[in-house]
C-alpha cells in the first residue's frame, strides 16, 4: 500500500470517529469552542477600547500642553509688547529719545530695566535709530552704533508699518522673544524701542515647573547639513531623531511618538516654534513619563481576564445542561421514529411542544400521511399517464418561447450561419445596431458583407472563410456602416458545431463596441493633451535660456556705458522688455504646472484679515483705502491657509490696478448655511460685459507681477479660480451699477 492510499484511510477512519460521536457531543463542542471565542473576543476588544481611550486622553494631553508652550511665547511676547508700548507711549521718553540725549535716557530708564530684569526676567531693553542702528543698550550701556538692518528683521518692519512687531528672533545676545515699537514724537518717527524677554533655560524650567514636563529646544544646526542642535533642554539626555525634527521643522508637522529615556517609558510630541513671521525657527520637544498609563492598561488587563474566564465557565455551565435536556429528547423521539420503521408502531408520535422538536414529530407524523397518499398515487398513475405527458410537451414549448424571447431580447446580434454560408437565424436586434431588418440579411453571408466597412471587408470576409472551412472558433473586430451612415465598430464571436467531423453551422454573436472605441480616442485625447503639457514646459525652458542670456548681456553693456551715453536709454527698454517677457513666461510656466493645496484647519476670519493688512501696507497712499467687515458666526473650516491667503491679496491687488490706483475695496465675509463667504466689492471707472466674461483670462490687467521679485511663484487671477475650484469652492464676478464689480468666494465647511 502506498504512503498515499494509506494517509487517505488514515483520514477517512479519523472522519468515521468524528460521525461516530455523540449527538450530545457533537452539540457540546461547537458550543464550547463558541463560548471560547467569545470570552477571548470579549478580552480582546475590552482591553483594546481601553487602551484606545487611554492612548487617546494621552495624545490630547501632549497636543494640549504643545499648545500651552505656544500660548506661554505668544504671553511673554504680548508682555514684551506691553511694556515696549508703555515707553513709546512716555512723551518725556519721546522728546529725549527724539533729541538723542543718551545720558538723560540711561538716567530716566535703567533703574526701571534692573527692576524689570530682577522680578520680570527681562533681557533686553534697547533704542535704535532708523534704519536699523543701535542707539542704546540698557542691557550692556557701552555697546552700541553698530548695524542691525541685514538680521533684525522686527526692528526693520515695525519702523516700515508703523505698528509693533513681536515674537521670537536672533539677536547680538541670542535667541529671544522680542517686542519693538516705534516711538513718535512729534508727529514723526524718531526710532524705536525694543524689549526682549529669555527663551533659554529658565523659560523651559518655568514649563516645567508649571505642567510637570521635560522639554528640549531644537535649532538648526550651525554647518552646511539641515541637522538638529540643542538649543536649551532641562533634560541631560535627548531622544529627537532627525527624521521627527525634518517632519517638524521642514514639513511643519507635529509628530507624536513613544520612546525609552533612561529605562522609563515617555510620551513625545515634537512640534514647530515660529518666529515673528510665522516662520518655522525652531522645534520644541515636550516628554511626559508613561509609566501610569502602563499601569492602568495593565490594571484593565487583568480585570478583562478575570472577567473573561467567569464568563467563560458560565457559558461552559448553561451549553451542558441545554445539551442534556436537548438530547434526552431527542433519544425520545427517535426511539418512537424506530418503531415506526420496524412496524411496531402505527399511531402517530405525540407532540409535546412547538419547538425543532415538535416539528420532527410532526413530520414524521406527515411522513406516515405521505407514504399512504404515494400508495394511492401509484395505484392511479398508468389512469393519469397520458394525460401527464400532453402537461409535459406544453411545459416544453413554453421553454422553448421563453429561450427564444431571450435571445430576441438580447442586447446582441445572434445568429446562426450555415457550412454553405447562408444565413440560417438572426435576432431583431441587428435592426437596432445596423438599421436593416433581420428579413433583408436572409440568405447568403454577402447580403451581411454588404454592410461592413470597404476597408475591412476583404480581411473580415477571408477570415470567415477560412474558420468555416476548418472548423476553427472566429473572433474578428471590425466596422459596420449603419442603414443611416453612421461607422458602428463590432465583435464577432463565432463557435462552429459539429455533427460527428464536419462542421454543419457556425453559432456566434455580434457586440456593438462603438462607446469602448470612443473612450479610447478620449484617452488618447488626453494623453496628447499631457505631450502638449510637457512640451509646453519645455518650450518655456528653452526659451528662459536664450531671454536669460539677452538680459544678463544687455546689463553688462550697461554698466560699460557712460551716464550720458544715449544708447543706455535703449539698453533700458531691452533689459525692461526681457524682464517682462520673463515674468509671461513664469507665468505661462504656472498655469501649464499643476497645483496642490494643503488643508488644515482656520480661521476664515483670521486669514482674510491678514490679506487685507497685506494690501493696506502694499498701498498706503491716501486715496486708497480697504474696509472690512467680518461675520463672527463663521467657524473653523478646512483651507490651504497660506495659499488662500495668497488668493485675495492677488484679488485686491487687481482690483487696485482697476481701479486706477484709487477708490475704496470693500470685503466683508458671512457664514451661509453650510458655506463660508467672502465678498470683494470695488468700483472701476469702466468695465463691459465682455471684460467680466473674460475676467479670469490671464494678462487683462498690467500691473506688476510678485512685487517684482523674480524667485517669487506668479499668482495672477486664473491661478485664484483654480485654487479655489480646488478647495471645492465657487468664485463668481458680477458686475452691479455699470461700473461695480463684486468678486464672492464661497466654499463648504465640510
Amino acid at each position: 500500500m502506498g504512503i498515499e492510499a494509506q494517509f487517505s484511510l488514515e483520514r477517512q477512519l479519523n472522519l468515521s470517529r468524528l460521525h461516530d460521536i455523540s449527538l450530545k457531543w457533537k452539540l457540546l463542542i461547537p458550543f464550547l469552542f463558541l463560548a471560547f471565542m467569545g470570552a477571548t473576543a470579549l478580552f480582546v476588544v475590552s482591553y483594546r477600547f481601553q487602551a484606545s481611550l487611554i492612548h487617546v486622553n494621552e495624545e490630547k494631553r501632549l497636543r494640549n500642553l504643545y499648545q500651552y508652550f505656544l500660548n506661554q511665547i505668544d504671553l511673554k511676547t504680548h508682555m514684551a509688547m506691553s511694556l515696549a508700548h508703555l515707553v513709546a507711549g512716555n512723551p518725556d521718553i519721546g522728546e529725549t529719545f527724539a533729541k538723542r540725549d543718551r545720558q538723560r535716557l540711561i538716567d530716566l530708564l535703567h533703574p526701571a530695566y534692573q527692576s524689570l530684569h530682577e522680578d520680570f526676567g527681562v533681557n533686553q531693553f534697547h533704542f535704535h535709530v532708523p534704519p536699523a542702528t543701535s542707539f542704546l543698550r540698557l542691557h550692556a550701556l557701552g555697546q552700541y552704533g553698530e548695524e542691525m538692518d541685514a538680521y533684525r528683521h522686527t526692528i526693520k518692519k515695525a519702523r516700515e508699518t508703523g505698528t509693533g512687531v513681536g515674537g521670537l528672533e536672533w539677536g547680538v545676545f541670542g535667541f529671544g522673544i522680542r517686542s519693538v515699537v516705534p516711538v513718535f514724537h512729534g508727529g514723526r518717527q524718531v526710532g524705536t524701542v525694543e524689549f526682549g524677554l529669555s527663551f533659554e533655560q529658565p523659560l523651559l524650567e518655568e514649563f516645567k515647573k508649571g505642567y510637570g514636563a521635560d522639554l528640549t529646544l531644537y535649532v538648526l544646526d550651525g554647518g552646511g547639513a539641515r541637522t538638529p542642535r540643542v538649543f536649551a533642554s532641562t533634560l541631560k539626555k535627548t531622544p529627537l531623531s532627525t527624521e521627527f525634527f525634518d517632519q517638524a521643522f521642514n514639513k511643519e508637522e507635529v509628530v507624536i511618538h513613544t520612546a525609552k529615556l533612561d529605562n522609563r517609558d515617555m510620551a513625545i510630541i515634537a512640534g514647530p516654534v515660529r518666529n515673528f513671521s510665522s516662520k518655522v525657527v525652531a522645534v520644541v520637544e515636550i516628554m511626559v513619563d508613561r509609566s501610569p498609563t502602563i499601569a492602568l492598561l495593565k490594571q484593565y488587563g487583568t480585570i478583562a481576564v478575570i472577567i473573561g474566564i467567569a464568563g467563560l465557565a458560565l457559558s461552559i455551565s448553561f451549553v451542558w445542561l441545554i445539551s442534556v435536556i436537548f438530547t434526552k429528547r431527542i433519544e425520545q423521539v427517535v426511539q418512537a421514529a424506530d418503531e415506526i420503521a420496524a412496524g411496531h408502531r402505527d399511531a402517530r408520535i405525540e407532540v409535546k411542544s412547538a419547538d425543532e422538536l415538535g416539528t420532527m414529530a410532526r413530520a414524521i407524523n406527515e411522513m406516515l400521511t405521505s407514504l399512504e397518499e404515494s400508495r394511492r398515487k401509484v395505484k392511479d398513475y398508468a389512469q393519469n399517464l397520458e394525460s401527464m405527458v400532453e402537461h409535459r410537451t406544453r411545459a416544453l414549448k413554453e421553454s422553448e418561447e421563453t429561450y427564444r424571447t431571450l435571445v430576441e431580447n438580447v442586447p446582441l446580434i445572434v445568429y446562426m450561419v450555415m457550412a454553405d454560408g447562408s444565413a440560417m437565424f438572426l435576432n431583431r436586434f441587428v435592426e437596432q445596431t445596423i438599421g436593416v431588418t433581420p428579413r433583408q440579411l436572409s440568405g447568403h453571408h454577402e447580403l451581411w458583407a454588404e454592410h461592413i466597412h470597404p476597408n475591412d471587408r476583404a480581411r473580415v470576409l477571408a477570415h470567415f472563410a477560412r474558420c468555416l472551412s476548418q472548423g476553427n472558433e472566429f473572433i474578428a473586430e471590425y466596422r459596420m456602416i449603419h442603414d443611416d451612415g453612421r461607422v458602428v465598430y463590432v465583435i464577432d464571436h463565432a463557435i462552429p458545431v459539429f455533427d460527428n467531423s464536419d462542421v454543419i453551422r457556425l453559432d456566434g454573436i455580434v457586440m456593438d463596441v462603438t462607446a469602448r472605441r470612443e473612450l479610447e480616442q478620449k484617452i488618447v485625447q488626453a494623453e496628447e493633451l499631457q505631450t502638449l503639457r510637457e512640451v509646453s514646459a519645455r518650450l518655456a525652458h528653452e526659451i528662459r535660456n536664450p531671454l536669460t542670456s539677452v538680459g544678463g548681456l544687455t546689463r553688462r553693456l550697461l554698466k560699460s556705458f557712460d551716464p550720458s551715453d544715449p544708447r543706455r536709454e535703449k539698453a533700458d527698454l531691452i533689459i525692461a522688455e526681457v524682464e517682462r517677457l520673463e515674468k509671461i513666461l513664469k507665468m505661462m510656466t504656472a498655469y501649464i504646472e499643476p497645483t496642490s493645496i494643503r488643508l488644515t484647519w482656520c480661521d476664515l476670519n483670521r486669514v482674510v484679515n491678514r490679506a487685507v493688512e497685506t494690501v493696506r501696507s502694499e498701498f498706503p497712499d491716501g486715496t486708497f483705502a480697504v474696509t472690512l467687515h467680518e461675520d463672527p458666526r463663521l467657524r473653523e473650516m478646512k483651507l490651504d491657509c497660506h495659499l488662500f491667503e495668497k488668493v485675495l491679496t492677488n484679488l485686491m491687488e487687481n482690483a487696485f490696478f482697476r481701479m486706477k490706483e484709487k477708490g475704496e475695496i470693500q470685503v466683508a465675509t458671512d457664514r451661509n448655511g453650510e458655506y463660508g463667504k467672502v465678498m470683494i466689492a470695488f468700483e472701476v471707472p469702466h468695465i463691459s460685459d465682455d471684460d467680466i466674461e473674460h475676467f479670469f483670462y490671464p494678462f487683462v490687467v498690467d500691473y506688476p507681477f510678485a512685487k517684482g521679485q523674480p524667485d517669487t511663484a506668479i499668482m495672477d487671477v486664473p491661478m485664484c479660480r483654480v485654487i479655489i475650484h480646488k478647495h471645492g469652492g465657487i468664485i463668481n464676478v458680477n458686475k452691479e451699477n455699470n461700473n461695480m464689480v463684486k468678486i464672492t468666494i464661497a466654499l463648504p465647511f465640510e
